[in-house]
Parts: structure tokens; C-alpha cells; sequence
């Protein structure tokens, strides 16, 4: 589809087709992408055992610092094309996103010079130490050095969403998927080069996504073709694309600092049991918040270019269907994971005696909040996208500093259990508080 074309359907299709077309793909963009974690999760704890998946869960936190940058400049860069496209300002939206590929090169290079000096020390600085130490930094080493990929993966892949091709972003997601659990098997089992070769196997497959996705935007397909004149950075266009995309770092980041909390709390009040199964649970999480996830990145370019064009009972309309969506996918979740919470654990843990019961309770305790994540998740991208990035900062940035204080203050007075607790109870408020904010909204805009 042309981009012109795009624009006019962003403009005049109905609300539910356009949610349909966009977000359906980007949902299995997001859980093909999750693929890659969760593949690397099975083999780690089916091959690796307690020591790897104890390992592999201390360091991804710090390596997701990557996809958090990718997010940063990719939905900052593709909510301001799409604002701009709806102004017409075409010229605006290709010079836009010729400073979001520069600033994803600058980041990754800078990643891969400081990050592999340092890999060390700051996963012994979170506690790991022994055979965990030298698993996990064997991880991480691999995601800084070539940590350019998943940035560009990330940022390019929103973008040519953006661009009217989510349904071969999608295609893009899949093959890499695929190739992911492939390589994992060679680099795993077939030749056993631990975590290390879990990383590599997952960097290789994000260079091969960001490769196909930017392959797009250096053809004639495409009113955003990027030459040497876009690439050339403007500070006025960086400090922009910085301030509306800051919203999805702190989501992303948001992620990487819970999964770090929770280690070092439950390392604290727990012991390395309880790492393996906050992993059992942060992988069967991780499916449902991709879901979310596609559900904001597929909705958001209709949000942005309606915001763009004023037409906000488009954008409403297209938000109480997102909503909707996300609590169907809850209430879905929540009844699997219930029920059948053995299931799940089989699956990244395989036959534990030992780790089974941990991540059952740990469970039942812990995804109460799902549905008050995935309002949060999406109303903070619904805030960005029409470019209220106060209100998007204001809601992540919450979150973090609450969990920061809550996870500690339970794990001191509720032990364990405290613990498992803490992300639901912050969740749980923060939704009315977000409830608030959009009500007054709403009520500004109509």
C-alpha cells in the first residue's frame, strides 16, 4: 500500500477495521518477539537447569536496557511521523526519521564500547556471584557487543508498522522466530557454549530483523526513504523524538528494573529457588504483556494521525476498543493461569520437583494485577501517542519509583510472599489514577 493511500485509510476507515488491520499483525509481531525470549527460556532451563535460568534471569534484565533505547527512539520517531503526516508535513516526517536511524547507530555504538567493560561488575554488584556470575555475564557480553541490532530491530520495526506494512513486519517477526529456536538448538545443545550462545542466537535474529525492516525505508516504496540529508542530525528533531519516545523507555526500562527488584529482593528475603521461579513467571507473563503490548504499538498510528488531523472522537473510539481488548485478554489469562498453572511451569522448567511449587504460589500470589498492567500499558501509550507525553512520563515514571519503595517495604514486613505481591498491589492504583487523568481528558477534548 502506498503511503499516501494509508493516510486516507487512517483518515475515513472505520474505527474497527483499522484496529483489526493493526493491531492483529503487531500482536503477533509482539509474541513472535517474545519468542525469543521464551525459546532461549526453555532450552536455558531444560539444558542449563537452575544455574542457567538463575543466570540467564539476572542478566536480561540488564541486556532489555537495549530494547528499552530501540523503544525510545522507534515510538518516538514513528508517533511524530505519524502526527506529521497527518499535518501533511511530509518533509517534517521523513527528516524525523532520518535522525531516529543516526540516533540508533549512536546508541548502539556507545552500548557495545562501555557495556561490554562493565557487564561484570554490575551483575556482581546485583548479587550474583559463583557459577551464576560467569553464566550470566557470558549473556550479556554477547547482547552489549552487538547490541545495535536490537535497537535498530525495535525502532524500524514500529516505524515500517507506521508506514502501512504491518502485516510484513509480522512475516519479518516470524522468520526470525523460527531461525531463533534453530540457532538456540545448535548453540545450546548441538555445540554447548552455555548463555553465551543463547545471546548470540538472539542477536543474530535481531540483526536479520532490523536489516528487512530498514531495507524499506533506503527504497523508492516509501515517501520516508531515508538519504545522508535526513540522517543529519537537528536538535530541535533529536530533543523531540527523545521527549514523546521517553514514555516507552520508561516502560521498557520499567520491565528490566521490576525483573531486577524482584532478584535482588527475593535473593534477599528468598534464596536462588525463588529467582528460578520468578523467571517460571516472568516468561509466562511476558505472553501476555506482548499482547498488550500489540494492542498500544498496533492502535498507534490511528491514535497519532487522528490526533494530527483533530479528529479525536476518532482516537476515543479506537481507545474504548483497545480497552476492551485488553481486558478480554486478561480475563482470559487469568483463567489459564489459575487453572492450569502446572502447564506453564512444565513448559520453561520441565519436570522440577524442587522448583514446581515455588512458581505455582509464586503464581497465585503474583498475577491477581494482570488486567491492571495491561490498562496501565496501554492507557500510557494512548497518552503518548497523541503526544500528552507529561501524562505518559508521569504514569511510568510512577510506577517505577512506587515499586521501587513497595517491593522492599513488603519483602521487610510480608517476607517472600511480599514479594510476589507488590507489582499487583502498585498496579492497582496507579489504574485509578490513570482513570482520573482520562476522564479529564476526555472531557478537555470533546
Amino acid at each position: 500500500m502506498h503511503v499516501a493511500d494509508n493516510d486516507q485509510t487512517l483518515a475515513t476507515d472505520p474505527i474497527p477495521k483499522l484496529v483489526w488491520r493493526y493491531t492483529i499483525p503487531t500482536i503477533l509481531s509482539m509474541l513472535v518477539t517474545g519468542v525469543y525470549v521464551a525459546i532461549d527460556g526453555m532450552f536455558v532451563g531444560h539444558y542449563l537447569g537452575e544455574i542457567g535460568l538463575a543466570g540467564m534471569m539476572l542478566a536480561y534484565p540488564v541486556a532489555a536496557i537495549l530494547y528499552a533505547f530501540g523503544a525510545l527512539l522507534g515510538m518516538g520517531g514513528a508517533s511524530l511521523v505519524s502526527i506529521n503526516l497527518g499535518r501533511n508535513d511530509a518533509a517534517r516526517a521523513r527528516k524525523i526519521l532520518g535522525n531516529t536511524f543516526t540516533l540508533c547507530l549512536i546508541s548502539g555504538a556507545l552500548f557495545a564500547l562501555g557495556g561490554t567493560f562493565f557487564s561484570r561488575a554490575i551483575l556482581a554488584w546485583l548479587g550474583a556471584e559463583g557459577e551464576v556470575l560467569q553464566s550470566a555475564n557470558d549473556y550479556l557480553f554477547w547482547y552489549f557487543v552487538l547490541g545495535v541490532f536490537p535497537i535498530l530491530a525495535i525502532a524500524f520495526s514500529a516505524l515500517l508498522r507506521n508506514d502501512g506494512r504491518p502485516g510484513f513486519v509480522t512475516y519479518v517477526l516470524i522468520i526470525s522466530g523460527c531461525l531463533n529456536a534453530l540457532l538456540d538448538w545448535l548453540f545450546i545443545v548441538v555445540f554447548p557454549f552455555g548463555l553465551a550462545g543463547a545471546a548470540i542466537a538472539t542477536m543474530i535474529c535481531q540483526a536479520l530483523t532490523a536489516l528487512l525492516c530498514l531495507q524499506h525505508f533506503f527504497t523508492t516504496k516509501t515517501r520516508l526513504r531515508i538519504t545522508l540529508e535526513q540522517m543529519k542530525l537537528t536538535l530541535d528533531h533529536c530533543l523531540n523524538i527523545l521527549k514523546v519516545g521517553f514514555p516507552s523507555f520508561l516502560m521498557n526500562l520499567y520491565l528490566s528494573i521490576v525483573l531486577t527488584l524482584h532478584n535482588t529482593a527475593f535473593l534477599w528475603v528468598g534464596g536462588p529457588i525463588h529467582v528460578a521461579a520468578y523467571g517460571v513467571v516472568s516468561y509466562t507473563e511476558a505472553l501476555f504483556y506482548l499482547v498488550f503490548e500489540g494492542i498500544a504499538f498496533g492502535t498507534q498510528p490511528i491514535f497519532s494521525f487522528n490526533a494530527g488531523a483533530n479528529r479525536f472522537d476518532r482516537v476515543f473510539k479506537t481507545f474504548k476498543i483497545a480497552i476492551i481488548m485488553t481486558l478480554v485478554t486478561a480475563a482470559v489469562g487469568l483463567l489459564f493461569i489459575y487453572i492450569v498453572p502446572e502447564h506453564l511451569v512444565y513448559i520453561f522448567a520441565g519436570d522440577n520437583p524442587e522448583l514446581t511449587p515455588v512458581a505455582i504460589e509464586g503464581m497465585r500470589l503474583y498475577f491477581w494485577g494482570l488486567p491492571f498492567e495491561g490498562l496501565i500499558l496501554v492507557g500510557a501509550a494512548f497518552f503518548q501517542a497523541i503526544n500528552r507525553s507529561k501524562e505518559a512520563s508521569m504514569l511510568t515514571g510512577s510506577k517505577l519509583l512506587l515499586i521501587a519503595v513497595v517491593i522492599y517495604l513488603f519483602a521487610w514486613i510480608f517476607g517472600v510472599t511480599g514479594v510476589w505481591i507488590s507489582l499487583a498491589c502498585c498496579s492497582l492504583l496507579l489504574t485509578f489514577w490513570m482513570i482520573s487523568r482520562l476522564r479529564k481528558l476526555s472531557y478537555h477534548l470533546s
